[in-house]
């Protein structure tokens, strides 16, 4: 019976931590008759870990080092992001197209809608902030 009890603790402790960052949301629809319909939730910390597991090689290091110099700006923009209320942060519309990127949350929401598809992506401000640091610190000179 203890042994289930601490089985069960660590189940808990386990989803805990994997979902400390939130949940990737990825939604999906083609507009096509029998399109696919995707609508996918992933664990933010499973998506973050994953960057570790990409070659260096594989992460350009003039991608890094573009990143490593705007970090400043994004360390500032973060924070500002989670304290500001909900809302549209772009949106641009044409005849054919509609794109709408939104705070909402902790999260930033961008739909696609075009002619073919229509897409959202969520993402947490931890988990992006998280895999930005990431991206920028591969290839570093340090």
């Amino acid at each position: 019976m203890i042994l289930l009890a601490k089985l069960g603790i660590g189940v808990l402790v386990a989803g805990a931590v994997v979902s400390s960052e939130g949940f990737i949301h990825v939604k999906v629809h083609e507009k096509q008759p029998n399109g696919t319909k995707v609508n996918l939730f992933v664990p933010a910390a499973l998506a973050t870990t994953a960057l570790h597991f990409v070659p260096g090689r594989d992460l350009k290091a003039r991608d890094s080092a573009e990143l490593r110099s705007c970090l400043p700006l994004i360390e500032a923009a973060i924070p500002a992001l989670y304290r500001s209320p909900d809302g549209v942060l772009v949106e641009v519309k044409d005849a054919h197209d509609h794109v709408l990127v939104q705070k909402i949350g902790g999260s930033i929401v961008v739909d696609v809608n075009d002619s073919e598809d229509m897409v959202q992506v969520s993402v947490p401000l931890r988990a992006a902030q998280s895999a930005i640091h990431q991206i920028a610190e591969a290839n570093s000179p340090n």
